[in-house]
């Protein structure tokens, strides 16, 4: 175990299954960021620019990529697009720390998850526990895209989510949930018909025509079932989650959410 000192790119690779890739070029920053991962039991390299980070990136493999996105030369952008391009490098996670509050692209782009700076320890090591494989094995993280109208309302819902360890992507509207889905590729996209303004037939019938997102289930939190008085056909995909106007929906969306999931794993070999 590295005791407090961060590995440079010289000499060899710490054990990939527990080194963390920190590229930032404030000092203070990277310090701050390394200080909190050893802390947690990670082995740390530091990378002050983008070339470094793509050349460690690819020589050692680490578990997971913390990127800041305005480095002297390349900019964080770039530096996501090489990684996921690079057959080598594109199943690294990487969660962005930035200053700049630039979500949408980033998930668009490939990144795992997105923090704004400044990040505190708990948020830090909360986003890299939630995309990164336990103890060798496969990684758990099922990335859930929550839809919603109204900015409090999505933040909450999201809140539920990333307490409960998915990788949560916000989406403010269909439009913008169908825009991110397609690059997002979220493994489940949960919506509340409650929602004034929320034009669920408009999103489902966009997600059902294009390729990228037609098989992605969605769960509809309701007030209602939804019958072919809607104008909806019911197909698989949809499940609904009947709800009263003033419930806590907690507990009722999370076991909804891991029935679904339990049996898509079941179904697995359905793509």
């Amino acid at each position: 175990m590295n005791n407090g000192n961060h590995h440079s790119l010289e000499g060899q690779c710490p054990d990939s299954r527990n080194t963390i890739l920190v590229v930032e070029d404030n000092p203070q920053a990277a310090k701050l960021l390394s200080l909190y991962l050893l802390q947690a039991g990670h082995e740390v390299l530091v990378a002050s620019s983008g070339c470094q980070a793509l050349d460690i990136a690819a020589e050692c493999h680490p578990l997971a990529i913390t990127l800041d996105i305005l480095l002297p030369d390349k900019d964080g952008w770039q530096v996501l697009s090489e990684l996921k391009a690079s057959p080598v490098t594109r199943d690294i996670p990487v969660v962005i720390v930035s200053v700049l509050d630039r979500q949408a692209l980033g998930f668009r782009l490939g990144a795992a998850d997105y923090l704004v700076k400044p990040v505190d320890r708990a948020e830090l090591l909360h986003a890299l526990k939630r995309c990164v494989p336990r103890e060798g094995g496969a990684s758990v993280c099922h990335k859930v895209m929550v839809v919603h109208t109204d900015q409090e309302e999505l933040q909450l819902l999201a809140m539920i989510l990333v307490e409960a360890n998915y990788e949560v992507i916000q989406a403010l509207g269909f439009e913008e949930a169908f825009n991110l889905a397609k690059f997002a590729h979220p493994d489940l996209i949960v919506t509340n018909l409650m929602a004034g303004g929320m034009d669920f037939l408009s999103l489902l019938q966009l997600l059902r025509a294009a390729p990228a997102t037609a098989r992605i289930p969605v769960l509809a939190l309701s007030p209602w079932m939804l019958g072919s008085q809607e104008g909806v056909e019911m197909e698989e995909g949809i499940e609904f989650v009947l709800m009263r106007e003033n419930e806590l929906i907690e507990e009722r969306l999370l076991s909804a959410i891991t029935l679904l999931f339990k049996r898509d794993k079941y179904s697995a070999g359905e793509g």
